[in-house]
């Protein structure tokens, strides 16, 4: 018995040294490897011999610039209501002092920060952009892990007391004074939002509307979330979410654990994240498994129950309108009982809409309900893929930021648009 011990200890020695030893072409051992082909490989990532280490996964917003061989430009942007947050500038590693090109500022949407325009690598539109010539910037909302507070600390409840109204009416126009001071371009801005970043823009475009044809050129809006239009399902998750919701101020608080949570989940049970992705977005088959691990790391980030709170109340009202604090509160804030609209028709910027016919969130007569109230005369609306009705292709929600198939279906028309803006002579 001892020496069929020995040997059987012996064995598992010499399959264990092969393990590590073995060159990488053939068959190895690292417990980095964080990004698969196969869903079914993740569990035995560490071992497979086709995973690979994705350098994204839990990285910050700078080091995937810079992992992606550019230099990061980071600035502070302080708002009126004492929110310092950074924002980043996309930079090419060999700066020759020339003229550098249009600039764009890419907001992003609920749960995630501005890494949400750089976690795919080369995919990700960010560096799509820089290579097309543009300057991009990149925001940051004030629930983004990117913002501090002159008073409060992220652990107090009044630092998360604050609505899409503030976001909108403070940092927006803090983001874009930054940006048309450093690149002496005001009026040639481009402003590309996803989800509640559209909501922000129209916000901001529709409230301070001559403001925003000092610092814009357009506004392009991927997933327009103005009007929204919910599946049953959703409603009910949404009616609930918002009842006891109400008196935290917070979703998701600190986010850190939850980083280290879904990449045990999605190692172990990686079905179980694809089946999250698809309730977020309303569709998981263009979602590549090899961004698995790294899109689990940039959501779901912290949110203000106030922002959520806010778009449900759009929704369940059908109106773009400013947070409603109660008939009391209203009063005193806003001087009557119902919360003031925000007026699309303030709007004259140019407006190009993106949407998806798989989107959970919205429905083409939403979309269209947003395009006909906007005042532009010079606005489109777009389903993606353009000219494509193969129902496989159709985008969801979150396929704006993460789609295999993002370059051919989504890039190609929104380079054309953005020609379109080129700043006037």
């Amino acid at each position: 018995m001892g020496e069929r011990t020995t040997e059987n200890m012996s064995l598992m020695f010499v399959l264990v040294t092969l393990l590590y030893s073995t060159p990488t072409s053939c068959f190895t051992f690292h417990k980095e490897n964080n990004a698969c082909p196969r869903l079914l490989e993740y569990p035995v990532k560490a071992f497979s011999p086709h995973c690979y280490v994705n350098p994204n996964v839990l990285s910050s917003t700078p080091e995937m610039i810079k992992q992606n061989g550019y230099k990061c430009g980071t600035y502070k942007v302080v708002s009126e209501d004492g929110y310092t947050s950074l924002i980043f500038r996309v930079l090419p590693q060999e700066d020759d002092g020339g003229e550098k090109g249009q600039p764009i500022v890419l907001d992003h949407g609920v749960q995630v920060n501005s890494a949400a325009w750089t976690w795919m690598g080369n995919r990700s539109l960010a560096f799509v952009l820089a290579r097309a010539g543009y300057d991009v910037w990149l925001a940051n909302q004030r629930d983004s892990g990117y913002t501090t507070h002159i008073k409060y600390k992220t652990s107090d409840y009044r630092f998360w007391t604050t609505t899409l109204d503030d976001v909108a009416s403070y940092e927006v126009p803090a983001i874009l004074k930054t940006i048309a001071s450093e690149t002496n371009k005001s009026g040639s801005i481009i402003y590309i939002g996803h989800s509640r970043g559209t909501v922000l823009g129209f916000m901001y475009a529709s409230e301070y509307p001559d403001e925003a044809q000092k610092y814009l050129r357009g506004v392009v809006a991927l997933a327009p979330a103005v009007y929204l239009e919910f599946s049953f399902f959703f409603k009910i998750v949404f009616y609930v979410a918002a009842i006891i919701l109400r008196k935290i101020p917070v979703i998701n608080y600190p986010d850190i654990l939850t980083k280290k949570f879904y990449q045990i989940l999605c190692t172990n049970l990686p079905h179980v994240c694809m089946l999250i992705i698809y309730a977020a977005s309303g569709s998981a088959s263009q979602f590549l498994p090899d961004d698995l691990l790294a899109f689990y790391s940039i959501f779901p980030l912290s949110l203000s129950t106030m922002h959520f709170i806010q778009l449900f109340q759009i929704y369940r009202t059908g109106r773009f309108q400013k947070y409603d604090y109660g008939k009391k509160q209203n009063i005193l804030k806003y001087g009557q009982a119902e919360p003031p609209l925000y007026h699309l028709s303030n709007v004259k910027l140019p407006v190009y809409l993106f949407y998806g016919k798989r989107d959970v969130y919205m429905k083409k007569k939403t979309v269209k309900r947003t395009f006909e109230e906007i005042g532009s005369s010079e606005k489109e609306y777009f389903s993606v893929p353009i000219g494509n009705d193969d129902p496989k292709l159709q985008f969801g929600h979150n396929d704006f930021i993460s789609s295999r198939y993002i370059e051919e279906l989504l890039y190609q028309d929104l380079l054309k648009v953005l020609n379109k803006l080129k700043p006037k002579e």
